[in-house]
């Protein structure tokens, strides 16, 4: 088995085993984590409804590490129209309760299919049942599509519609190091070239690891595990559960975390633990953009650079955006940057750069 290839099936097994945390605690959690999804989806939406206004061929939207499918319930929640259902239904009272799922006539009449794939298979289970709890298990206007498989194997798509293929929230750092995101590159050109569709790739930059990126996985400590920076480790084992007393956010200067650690049977083991930053560990982090843990979990938070060098190596660099997101909204995605690939030339009056 080659390096990438073991690494896939660690990371796999990893990502299965803390799914339901994961759901819980960064999808439904961290503030910070939360705002910079609203700006991607906010921005997804803008792309969607322009292609749909500018364009003609149907739109097919590629969730790329579509994790619990947080883009599956949005967008078939407004491409469903509220008119059609019973006040009593699971969507009706999923749509009153949050305005930004309203009905969107603009991207409903294009977007025919939401696909995702994911490498794991606990991932993709959490979705499907996320579906059938809001009552888009059986949507009749638009396709809503999961496949377990993996990000570097995607499939060139039909000319008949236009594929716009997305991998967001820093996906592309769990993706098996540089050798991962290099194929994640190739991968993605591949799945819209010969349809002249488009490519985007969301994810943080390592310049803002000291401050985001610490805070956000100390305040994450249990779904990932405790990171290697935060010292002691008497309790980083699988054997224990630490839960944060609260979350930190951006530029938080608290180089302690206190936890209450409990055992696999949710017994109390110690109230109050507290956990301190080292400080040689907490540079090394920061220089390479590493993220390691004490359980398998790795993460990689890539320069502005680097992403740069990958768009140049894979992309046509005439048909490509890097955009350091903090100047299309500096209060939700300071952070973090985009590289858009675009051969249809679909965008070019949205992104004068």
């Amino acid at each position: 088995m080659d390096s990438l290839q073991k690494k896939y099936e660690i990371d796999k097994h990893t990502w299965d085993e803390c799914a339901e945390t994961y759901e819980r605690q960064i999808v439904g959690g961290h503030p910070d984590i939360l705002a910079f999804e609203e700006f991607e989806e906010d921005f997804l939406d803008r792309v969607l409804r322009y292609l749909s206004e500018k364009q003609k061929r149907p739109i097919k939207l590629m969730d790329i590490g579509c994790g619990s499918g947080r883009l599956h319930v949005r967008y078939g929640t407004k491409t469903h129209s509220i008119a059609e259902l019973a006040q009593s239904h699971p969507l009706s009272l999923l749509k009153m309760n949050s305005p930004k799922l309203a009905y969107d006539p603009v991207i409903a009449k294009s977007l025919i299919e939401v696909w995702g794939i994911d490498f794991s298979r606990k991932m993709i289970d959490l979705a499907k049942d996320k579906l059938q709890k809001v009552g888009l298990k059986n949507h009749h206007e638009m396709a809503l599509t999961f496949e377990q498989g993996s990000a570097f194997e995607l499939e060139e798509q039909s000319g008949e519609i236009l594929p716009v293929a997305i991998c967001l929230v820093n996906s592309i750092g769990v993706m098996q190091g540089f050798e991962g995101a290099n194929e994640l590159f190739k991968s993605m050109r591949r799945a819209v070239e010969s349809a002249n569709g488009i490519a985007i790739i969301s994810c943080y930059q390592q310049e803002y690891i000291k401050s985001y990126g610490l805070g956000q996985y100390e305040s994450t400590i249990d779904v990932s595990g405790q990171p290697i920076w935060m010292q002691p480790d008497t309790y980083a084992s699988s054997q224990f559960k630490q839960i944060p007393k609260q979350y930190k956010l951006a530029y938080s200067n608290d180089n302690k975390l206190i936890v209450d650690v409990f055992d696999l049977h949710d017994n109390l083991i110690k109230k109050g633990y507290v956990l301190v930053r080292d400080p040689d560990k907490t540079e090394q982090t920061i220089k390479t953009g590493d993220i390691n843990t004490y359980s398998k979990y790795k993460s990689h938070w890539y320069s502005y650079d680097h992403i740069e060098e990958l768009i140049n190596d894979h992309w046509e660099t005439q048909k490509s955006y890097h955009i350091k997101t903090r100047y299309l909204d500096i209060i939700r995605a300071e952070p973090a940057q985009m590289a858009i690939l675009d051969f249809g030339d679909h965008l070019k009056n949205i992104f004068k750069l």
